[in-house]
């Protein structure tokens, strides 16, 4: 989907209601209903006051997905220099206790900005790839049922103190190398530091908080020393980081060193143990989806990462300007700190369909971000993964009928971090599963998303028209329905061919059913001509979604609906909105032949009668004319034919009017090997070069190298692959970029486009 906005912009980007400009002002981050659930307490602003200032606490806050993207894509001008700074100053008391420990811990990878951010990025990272990962899962598996035997026969616990707060910690001193006598003095410390960097003690609670926070320091710090005086042979990522110290101590510094243990201690163990808590919490919430769970183990890597989404460990983190820039309209002056709400980007309706929704068959939640993105992501996102799906898989798989009990839930008060303190779970020790099937395996890092499907059953296949065929589907789960979904969305099929379609979905006549409709393309590949002759009612297919990247959007003064042939599918759930909104719209309906229009003939089926227009029968649209004659601030959204949809955008850039279109196809995204030449590929963020040869696309070999790539429809179409351009001249054949940003060469869809000779890209 591509989308061009040309009519001028008011002087103020955003729109907010009185007192929500009253409440943005005094927005307060240890305020109860941030604290009670940061992405419910964001949701007015994101709406309708995405950007704010909070006098109260001296920060911008941020809250939609794509500006927060943007700022993590974005180091140099978005320092993470204050990503550790102490949200409440320390007393003289606190400072004082602080010293007396020799407390320095510095910056680390969290904090620290370009280049030694990155060069020493590069000097870590081995260690957390996938495959350096396997030992640390088996270990995991083998404390988790430890754990679980020492309590199954109880029939009800605390999840968080029997379970989720030790293990992660044991995982986390394990993959550092820390000696066993260390762990058990060690894994007390995380929470003081928590309290310290994020939180608001008290001026008695700072003491205790500071004494904690010293402590820890000298103790790491002791450990550390031992483990340099006998570093050989030993393994763990610490005495790794011990021989670059040696190698490399321009980059890799004593200080860096005893940071670091700190800071991925703290990371490891507080972040996996509150993800987990939130996940469990939500799915026994749910329990139809424990159940789905324990009976098909394999989609609990999806579950994860849509419990990631959902109700993710970090809820905000921070960024500070180091030049003045404006931020999605909004002028941010060189100092400013930011606060970027990703609980609240994580269920950003933009990005996300059903965001409210927990959707375990969601394909895209991997889109989240609370592993942060780009240079800061997170590193060992893949440690906390496998440790979610080891926890989820032992309890569905052995304990089927656990429940959550009535509890009222509680956090430790702070800005970042958010999950239960405790959770009281209960279950018939009679009822477990002794004989329970052996423990699944699941892959480490992002779950395929080719793999995350929802079953679907055809209901009914009708004739439209002699060319066009209307299918409904129906959930052949019993257990999940299908999910809602907004105007301009659409779902892809699995057909038995093997090959893959997306349809635009209409309105339904039936809840908990999808409608869409296929014209039959003889000129095709096979997918359309397989469903007119071959689908039939009752059939089964896998399909994905639904996902939208062709939003309707409600806040105009009026529309302008233009579809060309089968383009009226996504135009006819648009039309539908407007109408039930009270808003202002005309509909135009173009096409070659009467056959080639659904509905034309039954005016009933459209909640406005179109303006039909049929080249075949003398009725050509003079676009021109109907452009010309719309109201100041009307926006268009149209669907059809590329020649359609190039000439409505000269014609709204020319009438600065609002246009946003949708294409189904891209000729030029299709790769043809005999024709292409390979490239090499250079990822600044890691210093890895790759070759992308002529038979594959950029983001194939970059997946194929376990990168993380954003991506959807592989044909330039939605956007969601984009990558950075540092270095490098770009072929680009996506149908995504302006004219104006292709000769900028600062950004390419590594599913589509490639490159002459050499390109440097940061991700």
């Amino acid at each position: 989907m591509s989308t061009i906005t040309t009519a001028q912009s008011s002087e103020c980007p955003f729109h907010a209601s009185a007192d929500l400009d009253q409440m943005s002002k005094d927005f307060d981050m240890f305020g109860l209903e941030y604290q009670s659930c940061p992405a419910t307490a964001m949701q007015s602003f994101r709406e309708e006051k995405p950007i704010f200032f909070s006098e109260k606490m001296n920060y911008w806050i941020v809250t939609r997905y794509e500006d927060i993207r943007e700022i993590f894509r974005d180091p140099i001008t978005f320092s993470a220099r204050n990503a550790l700074e102490k949200i409440a100053p320390n007393s003289a008391e606190a400072d004082e206790i602080l010293k007396s420990y020799n407390y320095g811990m510095n910056r680390t990878l969290v904090n620290e900005d370009e280049p030694i951010h990155m060069e020493r990025r590069r000097e870590l990272l081995d260690a957390f790839a996938a495959p350096n990962l396997e030992q640390l899962r088996e270990l995991t598996k083998k404390l988790i049922t430890e754990e679980v035997d020492s309590f199954i026969g109880k029939g009800q616990v605390d999840l968080v103190a029997t379970l989720l707060w030790d293990v992660p910690v044991i995982v986390a001193l394990k993959f550092l190398g820390v000696p066993d006598d260390d762990i058990a003095v060690l894994q007390n410390y995380g929470v003081a530091h928590k309290v310290n960097t994020w939180g608001w003690p008290s001026g008695e609670e700072q003491k205790h908080v500071a004494t904690n926070v010293g402590k820890f320091w000298h103790y790491s710090g002791e450990v550390l020393a031992r483990m340099k005086q006998n570093s050989e042979g030993k393994s763990g990522w610490m005495y790794d980081m011990i021989h670059k110290n040696k190698s490399n101590p321009r980059v890799v510094t004593d200080n860096y060193l005893h940071s670091m243990m700190m800071a991925i201690l703290v990371a490891a163990h507080e972040t996996t143990a509150t993800a987990t808590a939130n996940a469990i919490r939500h799915l026994l919430l749910r329990p139809n989806l424990w159940k789905k769970l324990h009976d098909q183990p394999e989609l609990i890597p999806a579950a994860v990462e849509e419990c990631l989404r959902y109700a993710g460990p970090i809820v905000s983190w921070r960024r500070q300007a180091t030049k003045d820039v404006q931020v999605a309209g909004v002028d941010i002056k060189e100092g400013d700190k930011l606060f970027l709400v990703m609980a609240a980007a994580n269920r950003d309706p933009q990005q996300f369909e059903n965001p409210e929704e927990l959707d375990i068959l969601r394909d895209n939640a991997n889109e989240h971000l609370s592993f942060g993105y780009g240079a800061h992501q997170c590193l060992g996102r893949n440690i906390g993964r496998l440790e979610m799906c080891a926890f989820i898989e032992e309890l569905t798989r052995r304990i089927p009928d656990m429940k959550i009990m009535e509890q009222t839930f509680t956090s430790l008060p702070n800005t970042s971090f958010h999950g239960p303190e405790e959770l009281w779970v209960r279950w018939d020790p009679n009822a477990v599963v002794h004989h329970a099937k052996e423990q699944s395996t699941f892959p480490i890092g992002n779950p395929d998303k080719r793999s995350i499907v929802r079953s679907a059953k055809v209901a009914a296949i009708n004739n439209v028209t002699s060319s066009i065929k209307r299918i409904v589907l129906e959930s052949a789960d019993d257990i999940l329905p299908l999910p809602g979904w907004t105007p301009g969305a659409h779902i892809e099929l699995s057909l038995p061919n093997g090959l893959k379609r997306k349809y635009s979905l209409c309105p339904s006549e039936q809840p908990n059913q999808y409608t869409v409709l296929v014209k039959h393309e003889p000129e095709s590949e096979g997918g359309s001509k397989w469903i007119h002759e071959e689908l039939q009612v009752g059939d089964q297919l896998s399909i994905q979604g639904p996902k939208n990247f062709f939003k309707l959007d409600t806040a105009a003064d009026n529309y302008l609906l233009v579809a060309g042939g089968i383009g009226i599918t996504p135009i006819l759930s648009m039309a539908a909105e407007l109408h039930q909104k009270n808003k202002q719209f005309e509909l135009i309906y173009c096409g070659r032949m009467r056959d080639n229009l659904a509905y034309c003939d039954t005016p009933e089926q459209f909640i406005k009668a179109p303006q039909l227009y049929i080249s075949g029968e003398g009725r050509r649209a003079d676009l021109r004319a109907l452009i010309s004659t719309q109201k100041p601030g009307t926006h268009i959204y149209a669907c059809g034919p590329d020649q359609m949809l190039d000439e409505l955008a000269a014609l709204s850039e020319e009438y600065q009017l609002g246009l946003t279109f949708e294409l189904f196809s891209s000729a030029s995204s299709i790769l043809d090997p005999e024709k292409e030449t390979a490239f090499e590929v250079e990822l600044i963020d890691t210093g890895k070069t790759y070759l992308v040869p002529k038979d594959k696309t950029l983001l194939e070999v970059l997946l194929a190298h376990d990168v993380e790539v954003t991506n959807d429809c592989e044909e330039g179409l939605c956007g969601s692959c984009e990558v950075v351009v540092v270095e490098g001249q770009i072929d680009h054949r996506d149908r995504v970029l302006t004219a104006r940003e292709r000769q900028s060469n600062t950004k390419m869809m590594s599913c589509c486009s490639r490159a002459v000779g050499k390109v440097k890209i940061k991700l």
